[in-house]
């Protein structure tokens, strides 16, 4: 087992910069959680979500294959801030978010799987995010034809 510890992730600026995000604890369905608390409000604070779901244990010959699985989801949330004007009596409002971007991506592994399949599983999806087709649908926008 991991001890839990801060993540630090680079963004895509020209010169990136290390945003780290610190544990804050698990929720009540197991999703332990970060945040990268350098926002200009805990309203704007980027949020990092990682839970594990282990194989349920076999009753009696009663589980069925497909249930049979290791689950890990993996989340992202990085909310935007409106930036507000001043009201009539020269006082800023609170910060509101705009909008959210997000990722959510879900490994389902079978419980016979090996670690080299799971490796495996992992280093595909790094190649597949820097595929140009895939960056250019995230990035662009872009349909593939």
């Amino acid at each position: 087992m991991a001890a839990v510890s801060s993540i630090v992730l680079p963004d895509a600026q020209g010169t990136p910069v290390n945003h780290t995000f610190v544990p804050l604890g698990p929720s009540s369905d197991g999703t332990w959680w970060f945040e990268d608390q350098s926002g200009s409000s805990p309203v704007a604070y980027a949020r990092i979500g990682s839970r594990l779901s282990r194989t349920p244990a076999a009753t009696n010959g009663q589980s069925s294959s497909s249930d049979r699985v290791n689950r890990v989801v993996l989340t992202l949330s990085l909310p935007q801030v409106e930036t507000l004007g001043t009201n009539d009596a020269g006082i800023t409002p609170p910060p509101t978010v705009a909008f959210v971007d997000r990722f959510k991506v879900e490994f389902v592994m079978a419980e016979r799987d090996s670690l080299q399949n799971r490796k495996d599983l992992r280093k595909y999806l790094l190649g597949l995010l820097a595929n140009t087709q895939i960056l250019d649908q995230i990035e662009s926008l872009q349909s593939i034809y």
